[in-house]
């Protein structure tokens, strides 16, 4: 059983990764959650759905719905990433029964990852039209989630990838998945 997520800020290559290690290990790809909920919701960006402390709300849900679906997977983002996005969408303006009630249901999931591929950022990200590319958000998502993955004790279960070529990205992940 491997219950693998890669996290991560945006434009670092998490899904290029995610696509690729889930073929060599033949195992069940999870998409991230938010991209495929906007979708489905008819919606381009994040930023144009009306209601957001609902959606964050449906993808953290969502996404452990799919989660507990798979005995093993890749997944391309994770309970974890709805966990730093809420901290970072939500500074100063989130209500702390919100925040502790997010808090507990990502750090009560997060126990059933057995291994986290963190993916810091290793080149300039680029624009997809979804995600945000401004340098300082990155720096701000990568910071919240090294706290995040120290806070939840995870280190121990998380390879940092160090390479920046998809090619030895998934060298890199293969011979610490095979340890």
């Amino acid at each position: 059983m491997k219950k693998i997520t890669i996290t991560g800020s945006s434009g670092v290559g998490k899904t290029t990764l995610c696509t690729k290690l889930a073929q060599e290990l033949q195992l069940p790809l999870i998409e991230e959650t938010a991209r495929v909920l906007c979708e489905q919701m008819g919606y381009k960006r994040i930023g144009e759905i009306p209601e957001q402390e609902q959606f964050k709300r449906n993808v953290l849900s969502k996404q452990i719905e799919v989660e507990r679906k798979h005995e093993s997977f890749v997944s391309d983002r994770s309970a974890l990433d709805c966990w730093i996005l809420w901290q970072r969408w939500n500074i100063c303006s989130a209500m702390t029964y919100d925040t502790e009630e997010i808090y507990t249901t990502v750090a009560d999931h997060a126990r059933n990852y057995t291994h986290i591929i963190y993916v810091p950022p290793l080149f300039t990200a680029i624009d997809d039209g979804f995600r945000w590319i401004e340098p300082d958000y990155i720096k701000q998502i990568d910071r919240i989630t090294r706290m995040t993955l120290y806070d939840l004790n995870l280190w121990d279960r998380t390879l940092t990838i160090s390479s920046s070529s998809l090619a030895e990205r998934i060298l890199e992940a293969r011979s610490w998945l095979e340890q």
